[in-house]
């Protein structure tokens, strides 16, 4: 009897099983196909647009801080130059991302945006004594900027004829921080009891470009949208200009530079 019990149990519990999977299964398949039936109706009269609300930018660009801006000509004499005697008068990469919300779409849209970079470049390291003479060991720079942006996007055009040139413009106030590493990867010092770490802060302005690629495969743009949220993707390219001189604070770190950026931007 007991045997009979067990059988029957496990009876019902296999048919209960098999009962919620095919529940779950026809719930997926009608799911599925409720699904395909909106997206046909969507596509058919093309009114489908997910809410635009968000930006996200990468973005990479050659940069060389000014640091030896901030020092003259003094009697006709070179003028002291660190940054180039130590790390060369070259360029480096520098690597940022930018995360906009946008609040405003009429004629365009207005947004305002959180920055994040950063930079590193690596040279000979000079003695702690502070002549300047150099060492055998090797130095490195790193600067991690941040900024708020006000940006603006005049993308009219690409919303109601499908042309995918965008100009836009930012405008924004910045805090770099900056740190020097000595041959062992300390903060180094300068012999008089000062440490080579700091922060600047400083104001940016820029205008660029963006290349909506959506024109590239039009379906697939409106399968990004419609499948991930992502209204327009596109290629950027920024020409700036950066003060990043203290603000009228003396004394701080000159690291600004004009120079230019190609990135990636999502809309979303």
């Amino acid at each position: 009897m007991n045997g009979g019990l067990a059988r029957r149990g496990l009876t019902r519990r296999l048919a209960l099983l098999a009962f919620a999977i095919a529940a779950v299964g026809a719930a997926r398949v009608a799911r599925a196909q409720t699904f395909e039936q909106e997206a046909d109706v969507v596509e058919g009269n093309k009114s489908f647009r997910s809410p635009q609300r968000f930006a996200f930018e990468l973005n990479f660009g050659p940069y060389r801080p000014d640091i030896d801006g901030e020092f003259k000509s003094v009697n006709g004499a070179p003028p002291f130059q660190p940054y180039q005697d130590y790390f060369g008068s070259g360029h480096n990469l520098m690597t940022q991302i930018e995360f906009d919300y946008q609040f405003w779409h009429r004629y365009g849209s207005l947004a305002a945006g959180l920055g994040l970079g950063y930079f590193s470049v690596t040279g000979t390291a000079p003695v702690a004594s502070g002549t300047g003479l150099l060492s055998g060991d090797q130095s490195q720079i790193k600067i991690i900027p941040v900024n708020l942006s006000a940006v603006y996007r005049f993308d009219y055009f690409l919303e109601t004829r499908g042309f995918p040139l965008v100009p836009y413009g930012k405008i924004g106030l910045d805090w770099d921080y900056w740190q020097n590493t000595d041959g062992n990867g300390n903060i180094a010092t300068d012999g008089h009891g000062g440490n080579a770490r700091g922060a600047t802060l400083g104001w940016h302005a820029g205008a660029g470009m963006e290349l909506v690629l959506d024109f590239l495969d039009p379906d697939a743009a409106h399968d990004f949208d419609l499948d991930l949220g992502v209204n327009h993707t596109a290629i950027t390219f920024e020409f700036f200009h950066s003060d990043i001189s203290g603000l009228g604070e003396s004394n701080r770190l000159h690291l600004g530079d004009t120079d230019w950026t190609l990135g990636l931007l999502l809309e979303f």
